[in-house]
């Protein structure tokens, strides 16, 4: 029997990307013998290749190499030869909608997140149009693609990047440079409020370096 193995496919900016990790790690974790490959920009490697055995990372510059109508079907090539047996849109915006299409018409399973458009509309329409309905977090969205996919994922657990003695600060100027004297370090700890993953503090380097090179402030 063939060993199923799960396309995740989400571009977009570091921290929507990096939202997606505690979601693969549970489905990692649940689903041992399924093989999951995360596709993402070439930034968002760090996230996910040391997440779990059984998931791996490809890479896809789709403003370079596969820009464009021809790159995309340059990029479907590839990844039909990966022998994918279910497809997870957890984008869905052009370029992701293109490659799902092409998915679907080689037959294979398909799902796409729901972003809920409409309903965001209603919450900020005036007057009587306006209706104040709670949305589902992106979690619940990323969750419900799995789902629909055959794999429905229960009490997903994560943890702080890391460990619980603390990270090595001391880890940090070697990976981002020392601090100058216009700028600040911001402090962040994403995830911190699941239980049940502990990152390596490289992690949280590549994160704080992609912070201070896009929003540098003077102090």
């Amino acid at each position: 029997m063939k060993r199923q193995h799960i396309l995740v496919i989400r571009f977009s900016a570091l921290g929507d990307v990096a939202m997606v990790v505690p979601v693969v790690y549970a489905l990692a974790v649940q689903y041992p013998d399924v093989r999951i490959t995360v596709l993402s920009r070439p930034y968002a490697r760090t996230f996910f290749e040391d997440l779990a055995p059984n998931v791996s990372f490809m890479e896809a510059d789709v403003k370079g190499e596969y820009h464009g109508l021809r790159g995309l079907n340059s990029l479907y090539r590839r990844l039909v030869a990966k022998q994918f047996t279910h497809v997870a849109d957890l984008h869905n915006v052009l370029r992701s909608e293109y490659l799902r299409m092409r998915f679907n018409m080689g037959r294979f399973r398909v799902e796409h997140i729901d972003k809920h458009r409409k309903m965001r509309r209603k919450l900020v329409s005036k007057g009587h149009k306006k209706q104040k309905v709670q949305l589902p977090t992106s979690f619940q969205n990323y969750f419900e693609v799995f789902r629909e996919l055959g794999f429905p994922i229960d009490n997903p657990s994560f943890t702080s990047i890391f460990p619980p003695e603390g990270g090595n600060l001391n880890l940090l100027p070697a990976a981002i440079g020392h601090k100058r004297t216009w700028e600040q370090w911001i402090g962040i700890a994403p995830f911190a409020a699941h239980e049940g993953k502990v990152y390596p503090p490289r992690l949280m380097e590549q994160v704080i370096f992609e912070l201070i090179q896009k929003y540098p402030t003077r102090s």
